[in-house]
């Protein structure tokens, strides 16, 4: 079981007993999505098996299909088959598509959340945090996966608390600190009980430990690379339009000292802008 680490202040971040009780509340995958997550996690699994799996469920082949089509994938010419897709997209961009369309299915509908608007920024997250992963010996699709789950604790808090889910938006909106309020409110925060549903679905320790430190990677102890990865991507997707773009640069060295990371600013934010707004048509692509 995944051990949440102590703050600065040197308290626990919450109890995690109360995290344990949540356990069978939280959502499963359906068994094709896991099926379908084993063979495109599987090294020697062919283009051919994964399209068949694909194929088998209408729901994620019409989400291939639209994301495949997508200007952020697009050639310039419209796939209609879903080996077409599966051959474009390419096996890392189907693993991190099921993940995601995996947590979209399996986690409950929130009526206070446009869907379309969440999906958009945490595939925005996940785009950054993939780009910024490049500059750092952080795998890519670790940090596409950590950036995709990141914020499916809010979802679920949304879904099983909509009250409180309120309260903690108000709150925030007024100045509050979101962790501090979730845990007030509810004896755990978000990103703990993401991490404890990553975990839930068979994901890594690291991975879950990338989300559950997100909000304070430098009090993580070891330190975790992927929450460093997670709140600078989240740093940079809530500010960008504030900075000006010839300090953009030197704002995010700071923001990668701010967690921690060790990168190489070389060509990063002429990347970073290749991608934006790539991850708010995703997720209205795929919500």
């Amino acid at each position: 079981m995944l051990s949440f680490d102590e703050g600065d202040s040197g308290e626990k971040i919450m109890d995690s007993a109360a995290l344990l009780k949540k356990i069978d509340q939280l959502p499963r995958l359906p068994k094709a999505v896991s099926e379908l997550l084993e063979a495109v996690n599987n090294d020697k699994s062919t283009i051919k098996e994964i399209s068949t799996k694909v194929s088998q469920d209408p729901l994620m082949s019409a989400r291939v299909l639209r994301l495949a089509n997508s200007s952020h994938y697009s050639r310039n010419r419209e796939v209609g088959t879903i080996d077409e897709a599966v051959v474009r997209l390419g096996m890392q961009t189907l693993r991190t598509l099921v993940i995601a369309s995996a947590v979209i299915g399996a986690v409950p509908k929130a009526e206070s959340i446009n869907l379309a608007d969440f999906w958009g920024a945490t595939f925005e997250v996940a785009l950054y945090s993939q780009e910024l992963a490049k500059n750092t010996m952080i795998p890519t699709d670790e940090a596409f996966t950590c950036g995709i789950l990141h914020s499916i604790g809010d979802l679920l808090i949304a879904s099983a608390e909509p009250h409180v889910a309120k309260l903690i938006a108000e709150a925030v909106a007024a100045g509050a600190d979101k962790q501090d309020t979730e845990v007030k409110l509810l004896d755990f925060d978000a990103a703990s009980i993401g991490a404890l549903l990553a975990q839930s679905w068979r994901f890594t320790d690291k991975l879950a430990a990338g989300i559950a430190n997100q909000y304070q990677p430098k009090g993580a102890k070891p330190y975790s690379e992927l929450a460093g990865l997670m709140y600078m991507a989240k740093t940079l997707f809530h500010s960008w339009d504030d900075i000006e773009d010839d300090g953009i640069t030197s704002w995010l060295s700071q923001q990668a000292v701010n967690a921690g990371l060790k990168m190489d600013m070389s060509g990063l934010a002429a990347k970073l802008m290749k991608v934006k707004g790539c991850g708010l048509e995703m997720g209205q692509q795929l919500a």
